[in-house]
């Protein structure tokens, strides 16, 4: 485990509109305003088509990363995240849950790989002034790349 007091800047509130590529827009806020490190406290809207790693049936070794991803249509959710400096500017890391409304509002929870914006969705993006997050290749989560930053 590592930590570190957080410095946080400003906060800006985003509206993506219908059609908006999620991950995109939300790159493109943060770098139109030149925010490099950030966290999302607050994403919720309605969405098109929102792809997020998961599987349609149990894995073979839930221990293991998921190698696959699940569509979801026409669902609305919610979820937070980060952002941090990555090599080509902004790297939004997001994760949520959404409910199918064409299928009793079931529940799918994962990490956003892409997704398309049906309605009006509602975003708060905070600054961390310091310290400088980033994102590694970590031995000790299987290789996944995770947030890392100078410890405190």
């Amino acid at each position: 485990m590592f930590a570190s007091q957080v410095v946080v800047g400003r906060t800006f509130v985003a509206v993506l509109e219908p059609g908006d590529d999620v991950l995109d827009s939300l790159a493109g806020v943060c770098a139109r305003f030149g925010v490099d490190n950030a966290y999302i406290p607050v994403f919720l809207g309605a969405f098109a088509e929102i792809t997020v790693i998961g599987a349609e049936h149990p894995p073979p070794d839930e221990d293991e990363p998921l190698q696959t991803s699940v569509v979801v249509r026409n669902c609305e959710g919610l979820g937070s995240g980060t952002v941090a400096r990555g090599p080509e500017g902004p790297l939004v890391h997001l994760h949520v849950t959404v409910g199918a409304k064409g299928d009793s509002a079931r529940a799918t929870a994962g990490h956003v790989l892409a997704g398309t914006v049906q309605y009006p969705t509602e975003v708060i993006i905070t600054e961390i002034v310091s310290p400088v997050l980033s994102r590694r290749p970590n031995d000790r989560a299987r290789g996944l790349a995770t947030l890392t930053f100078d410890a405190s």
